[in-house]
């Protein structure tokens, strides 16, 4: 066994790894950030008038519509190139963590206001017990 060659193959995987993560992370804020400018503020007083079925519709829509968005995004960042592919055999597209989106998805997410804004307002209309 090559000890060497083992520690700079696993080097360059944990390069990769943290290349791969800030891409998602970079992506999940940016779209993020221009779903938010597209959507606009959030008007609650707007939304309230709306019935409950029908804000629970344009939640689920929304939804499919970042399911699909984390789909593209997860294969697009595939194919951008890993500057350290190919080094002592290291194949940047064996790497598990190119094909996760969970980053992206979470990023995605979490910087949404008007997804979160919307949540909420939902959330607070429904009367469970």
């Amino acid at each position: 066994m090559n000890y060497k060659k083992e520690i700079v193959i696993r080097s360059i995987k944990i390069l990769d790894i943290g290349f791969i993560t800030a891409i998602y992370l970079l992506l999940g804020i940016i779209l993020a950030k221009i779903c938010d400018t597209y959507l606009g503020e959030f008007d609650e007083e707007k939304e309230n008038k709306k019935q409950l079925w029908f804000s629970i519709l344009e939640l689920t829509l929304y939804l499919w519509l970042i399911g699909i968005i984390i789909y593209i995004t997860r294969n697009i960042v595939p194919l951008i190139p890993f500057p350290l592919d190919g080094i002592y055999g290291f194949d940047h597209s064996k790497v598990k963590e190119l094909t996760s989106a969970i980053t992206f998805s979470i990023t995605f997410v979490y910087f949404q206001n008007y997804y979160q804004q919307k949540i909420k307002n939902i959330f607070s209309r429904v009367k469970l017990l």
